[in-house]
């Protein structure tokens, strides 16, 4: 269904993280919560806002859709 990367706000489920346009705060934040390069995500919900939660080393994290769209992945 889909090739090559898409940013996470697009993907489907499951998916490897290939690249975080982030700087400053967030960026540490996001490695703080492991969403890093490399990463193995599962988006479980979307919110109504944009918004995605996402299980991702036994854990689940809620981002914003700004934040989503800055996260390029490759859909498993």
């Amino acid at each position: 269904m889909y090739s090559g990367n898409v940013t996470l706000d697009e993907a489907p489920g499951a998916a490897t993280v290939t690249a975080v346009q982030a700087t400053g705060p967030a960026a540490r934040r996001l490695v703080e919560l492991g969403v890093r390069v490399g990463s193995h995500v599962r988006v479980l919900y979307r919110t109504t806002g944009g918004g995605r939660v996402l299980a991702l080393d036994g854990s689940r994290v809620a981002i914003d859709a700004r934040t989503a769209a800055g996260i390029t992945v490759t859909p498993a």
